[in-house]
């Protein structure tokens, strides 16, 4: 038996195997002549084909028929089945799942969740509400954000007696990733209109330019004032100037529902699922805020599976859930202003330390890896320590990676099979 952990957020699904593997990929799906394709290769045309493309099959779970007779897909119950397949193959087919399910599912969106995995067919050990799964280790009350694609989900998540549980929970439906994609897109947009009388928006590749290089240049926003872009146009390349504070203006206005939950929780300390690592990055009233790895969810599940599964007998989402012998596997290390702890503070690679107090960009080539200070856009992986936490700024679904629980010295990262060793180097 092979266990996975398999985490349905659709801004970036992601499964961990318990033998290591593991895949991500976004919410997107094509439908094409030989099938559906799923993940970023849906992505990459999703602007081109618009008529073919899908990204609202997980919000809008169901077995409504599709607007457009489909040869592959009569609803989007059978999208969502054909990405399960697809995240499921990726790690191997593993016969066993425990499913991270963030709180917006209705029972009847879970109920047809279980019939598709009934259809895989894999067995299903548990499943337990994905904002508990990200925050168990959490020793106080926090207000977990986690951002999917077309909308967000905020948890109040109050730790007693040495069990965490969901206190409540809110659906916030217009703040998602891609709201925000939108609003810089159409700021990128107006910009070009201003300066070249260029609309990028009006041609379906001019659209695709701008949604391809969003991710990249709002990570590097995160750790740069500003950034230097370009858009291909009929005239060649437009170069065009992007500022944080601006792109902040932009998020900003998007904020109003959340900063309402949040003035409603006052004594709550606030957590960023990975998936919403970018509003803290940007907004500097959030710079503090405790940001979750990326497989928190996952690692924690696989930390935990025997309760979790011990707890589902019966089948339903759990929101309630000890710490395992009174303690979790910790998403991050917090520091403790009574004592010191060492953090790592270089990466060492081929006896080269290399600084990680900022972005470190590694790349993958023939099986080679290469070092490169700063944002690499083609790099399979880009991290930074702040706050003697290792935060991702980004990581390719493609290659096999394992990270470390912590920011210690010894502690290693793995990257399709080579070892990098985290040192802290003194100047003392």
């Amino acid at each position: 038996m092979t266990l996975a952990i398999l985490e349905l957020n659709d801004q970036a699904l992601l499964i961990q195997s318990e033998d290591g593997q593991s895949h991500m990929e976004p919410g997107f799906a094509q439908l094409t002549p030989t099938g559906i394709e799923s993940g970023d290769s849906a992505r990459a045309s999703a602007w081109k084909n618009p008529q073919d493309s899908f990204n609202q099959h997980w919000r809008q779970l169901n077995q409504l028929p599709l607007p457009k007779k489909q040869n592959w897909a009569r609803h989007h119950g059978d999208i969502a089945y054909a990405q399960i397949k697809h995240m499921l193959e990726s790690v191997g087919s593993p016969s066993n799942v425990i499913l991270a399910v963030p709180g917006c599912f209705t029972d009847d969106q879970l109920a047809l969740l279980l019939g598709l995995a009934q259809a895989i067919p894999v067995q299903v050990d548990g499943v337990i509400d994905s904002a508990l799964a990200i925050g168990l280790h959490n020793k106080k009350q926090t207000l977990l954000i986690d951002l999917q694609l077309q909308q967000s989900v905020v948890t109040l998540l109050s730790t007693k007696s040495g069990t965490v549980d969901i206190s409540t929970q809110e659906i916030v439906p217009d703040l998602g990733i891609m709201t925000i994609y939108n609003g810089v897109a159409r700021h990128i947009s107006d910009r070009l209109i201003d300066d070249y009388r260029h609309d990028p928006l009006h041609t379906s590749e001019g659209e695709q330019a701008i949604y391809d290089q969003l991710p990249n240049w709002l990570m590097q926003l995160g750790w740069e004032s500003k950034i230097s872009v370009s858009l291909p146009s009929p005239r060649g390349e437009l170069p065009l100037i992007l500022r944080r504070d601006k792109i902040g203006e932009i998020i900003e206005q998007r904020l109003v529902s959340l900063n309402s939950i949040i003035k409603n929780h006052p004594n709550a300390d606030i957590s960023f699922a990975h998936s919403a690592r970018l509003i803290p990055a940007i907004l500097p009233r959030f710079s503090n805020a405790e940001v979750m790895s990326q497989a928190s969810s996952t690692d924690n599940c696989l930390t935990a599976q025997q309760q979790i599964v011990a707890d589902s007998k019966t089948l339903h989402r759990i929101t309630t859930l000890k710490t395992v012998n009174g303690k979790t596997k910790s998403a991050r290390t917090k520091t403790n202003s009574n004592t010191k702890q060492h953090c790592a503070t270089h990466l060492l690679h081929q006896d080269h330390a290399w600084p990680l107090d900022k972005p470190l960009s590694i790349s993958l080539l023939d099986d080679q890896l290469s070092m490169a200070n700063g944002i690499d856009n083609k790099a399979v992986f880009v991290a930074v320590i702040e706050n003697h936490q290792l935060r991702i700024m980004h990581q390719s679904a493609e290659i096999a990676m394992e990270m470390p629980g912590h920011c210690e010295p010894g502690q290693e990262i793995i990257i399709a099979g080579h070892r990098l060793r985290l040192v802290e180097v003194s100047n003392a």
